[in-house]
């Protein structure tokens, strides 16, 4: 099993397709999934585990979180008590603490299994994603039952917290800073520009888009209020928009880059690219693609 497949919907795994039978249950088993891992040099920690829906065991295990490292540190994110993103300092020991907690909760535990029961959510149980720079990994899910113990649960928790209230951040740009934001898309059919600059007391939005099939260039522009811009500002504050710099280097699902970039201008003229990045947290990961459906939005 490769690391794409721990991104594939349960029906598309190998041994895991056919009807999806309400009740049925797929199992799989990845028979290179280590037994033990050496590495101490961890790239990603990404668990999920119940949301609570049914029993009480499984509204104590609820962890939801994710950090990797990036180029300029250690991008991180918790949904609990609410969703926050956080750029940690790449000198900080947080990894290696993660790393520390991954081999003393035992989460390699039956490592490589994945169970998929068709009827019922794809997050009613859970799942881990582990990965180190050694390629070892740990990759388990299974939306019927906890993949973590309690205690596990609880020490992941109880870590990320410490990450948004202890750890020290790196210092990044201001989302007061942004002065135009670009949506790029080039793919073999389609070639397309969206850009919303601030001018003065309002903002102006370009659009240009060019077919395969044909050598014609379409163009639209739009002159907006000001106000067109909050949404760009906030987004990049709420989703630590300037933290993802970088991510695709080390974020192991590099395959699953989409076509589609956002380019965020500062008022100083520097230039930060973000590429569409699949199986990071939902937010982030909708970044690219809802900020073109908003200036789309713009333009009707």
């Amino acid at each position: 099993m490769g690391i794409m497949d721990v991104f594939k919907k349960p029906d598309d795994r190998p041994g895991m397709g056919g009807p999806a039978i309400c009740g049925g249950t797929d199992h799989s088993h990845d028979e290179n999934a280590p037994a033990e891992i050496h590495s101490t040099d961890l790239l990603l920690f990404k668990i999920r585990t119940g949301n609570g829906l049914s029993t009480h065991f499984l509204s104590e295990v609820q962890a939801n979180v994710y950090a990797a490292k990036t180029e300029l540190g250690i991008f991180t994110y918790s949904f609990e008590p609410e969703p926050r993103y956080a750029l940690l300092d790449a000198n900080c020991d947080f990894l290696s603490r993660l790393d520390a907690l991954t081999k003393e909760q035992g989460l390699i535990q039956d490592n490589g299994q994945h169970s998929f029961t068709h009827g019922l959510p794809e997050d009613f149980g859970g799942a881990v994603d582990v990965r180190y720079a050694s390629g070892e990994y740990i990759s388990k899910s299974c939306n019927q039952s906890p993949v973590i113990t309690i205690p596990a649960d609880k020490a992941v928790r109880e870590l990320f917290s410490l990450a948004f209230t202890e750890y020290p951040r790196v210092s990044l740009p201001d989302a007061s800073e942004i002065k135009a934001v670009e949506h790029r898309e080039d793919s073999e059919f389609r070639h397309a520009l969206l850009r919303l600059e601030a001018t003065g007391n309002g903002a102006r939005l370009y659009g240009e888009a060019k077919y395969s099939t044909s050598d014609t260039v379409h163009q639209h522009e739009a002159e907006l209020s000001a106000s067109a811009f909050d949404r760009i500002r906030e987004d990049a504050a709420k989703y630590c928009v300037f933290g993802l710099v970088g991510l695709e280097k080390y974020h192991p699902n590099v395959a699953g880059l989409g076509k589609s970039t956002l380019t965020y201008e500062l008022t100083d003229g520097t230039r930060v690219t973000i590429p569409q990045i699949y199986g990071i947290p939902v937010g982030a990961e909708k970044l690219v693609s809802e900020t073109k459906l908003y200036l789309d939005s713009l333009l009707k």
